[in-house]
C-alpha cells in the first residue's frame, strides 16, 4: 500500500518516474539479464505495465483504450516480436563511426528529468534529441551511467543540436533508418510528453497510445496520496499526437 501511495503522489506528467517506482515496487523478481528495471528497453517497461492492466482491468486480457472499445490492446501489443542484436551499425558521419543502442529505462528517466534544461527547442524536439543523444553511440563511446547521468546527456544533446543542419539530418535519417533492427514488443515514439506506443501494422489507422503508470493504481491510493480529484489514470489512445512514423519510414 505504501508503494501504491508513492507511485500515485508522483504528479501525471512525470510518467516515466513514476514507471521505475512501480516496476521496482510490483517486480518481486527479474531471470533476464538485467535484474534492474531501469537497465530494460522502454518496450519491455511498457510491456510489465500493460500486463499488469491486462490482469487487473475489468475488460479483461485485451483492454479498452477508448470509451467506445474500438481500440484494444491487441491493435498495440506485437508479442511475436523479438530483437536479435543489440547495437546496429548506422554508418560513418562527419569522420565517425555511428551505432544505435536500445533505449533504457535509465535514459527515458533520463529525458524526462532533464526536460526544459537546454532553452530553445520544443518539448517534442526534447524528446527526440533526448533518444537520440541516449541511442546513436559515436565511436564506440557511450554516456557513461556511473556518474552524474543527467549532466552527461544533458552534454551529449548540447553536441548534437551543435552540429550543422545537414549533418543533424543525416543522424537522425541513421537513427530512424537503423531503429526497425531494435524493435520489439512494441513500436515506441516519442511526443511532447513522453513514450508513446505507435498501432501494430495490421491496426496502422489506430492512434498512438499511452500505458501510464498511474492506471495500475487504485483511487484509494490516490486519495491516501493527496490526488483526490484523480479517479486512476486510464490507458488511451493519444489521439493529438502526431506521429513521426512518416520520417522514419521515408528514412528506410
Amino acid at each position: 500500500m505504501l508503494d501504491s501511495i508513492a507511485v500515485a503522489a508522483i504528479p501525471d506528467h512525470l510518467n516515466e518516474e513514476a514507471t521505475s517506482r512501480l516496476l521496482r515496487a510490483a517486480v518481486k523478481e527479474s531471470t533476464g539479464k538485467a535484474p534492474d528495471p531501469g537497465d530494460w528497453t522502454a518496450q519491455e517497461r511498457t510491456m510489465v505495465v500493460s500486463h499488469y492492466m491486462a490482469s487487473t482491468m475489468d475488460d479483461g486480457p485485451d483492454f479498452a483504450l477508448d470509451q467506445q472499445g474500438e481500440i484494444r490492446y491487441s491493435d498495440y501489443l506485437w508479442a511475436e516480436k523479438d530483437y536479435s542484436v543489440e547495437v546496429e551499425p548506422v554508418g560513418e558521419i562527419e569522420g565517425d563511426t555511428w551505432t544505435l543502442r536500445h533505449l533504457t529505462g535509465r535514459f527515458v528517466d533520463a529525458i524526462e528529468r532533464v526536460s526544459g534544461e537546454i532553452e530553445g527547442i520544443s518539448a517534442r524536439t526534447h524528446w527526440l534529441v533526448g533518444r537520440m543523444a541516449a541511442q546513436l553511440v559515436p565511436n564506440d563511446t557511450q554516456i557513461p551511467t556511473d556518474g552524474d547521468l543527467d549532466a552527461a546527456l544533458i552534454e551529449r544533446m548540447r553536441i548534437l543540436l551543435a552540429y550543422p543542419e545537414s549533418v543533424f539530418v543525416r543522424l537522425q535519417e541513421g537513427f530512424y533508418r537503423a531503429s526497425p533492427a531494435l524493435d520489439h514488443l512494441f513500436l515506441i515514439d516519442t511526443d511532447d510528453t513522453g513514450v508513446v506506443i505507435q498501432p501494430r501494422e495490421a491496426a496502422a489507422m489506430k492512434p498512438p497510445a499511452r500505458f501510464p503508470a498511474h492506471s495500475c493504481i487504485t483511487p484509494l491510493a490516490a486519495g491516501m496520496a493527496g490526488e483526490s480529484t484523480r479517479t486512476g489514470a486510464q490507458p488511451g489512445a493519444v489521439r493529438e499526437h502526431q506521429p513521426t512514423r512518416g520520417a522514419r519510414d521515408a528514412a528506410k
